[in-house]
């Protein structure tokens, strides 16, 4: 019998999720009925929390190291999605 380590069980469980997550938007994006979107939607979202809980206990316990960005480099990508966001609405708009 094969048995598995923590860090091994959580990271399949991470992987899972986050194919989840891809599926349930793909879904999402591509359903023409309403009812069914908004149920894709809910999922994906349910997918998010999940995966933010697999992340921050494996975190915790030292399996997904991380680094924090630079101040800089945050608000560069602040300022860029802010950016795109204002020309998609302008775009939109029109």
């Amino acid at each position: 019998m094969i048995e598995f380590t923590e860090q091994e069980i959580l990271q399949d469980a991470l992987i899972a999720e986050k194919y989840m997550i891809h599926m349930y938007c793909q879904f999402g994006l591509e359903c023409s009925n309403e009812c069914l979107r908004k149920l894709f939607n809910e999922h994906h979202a349910l997918a998010m929390e999940h995966n933010l809980k697999i992340f921050n206990i494996m975190h915790e316990k030292g399996f997904y190291p991380t680094t924090p960005a630079p101040v800089k480099d945050v608000k560069q990508g602040i300022k860029m999605h802010t950016q795109m966001q204002t020309e998609l609405e302008e775009k939109l708009n029109k």
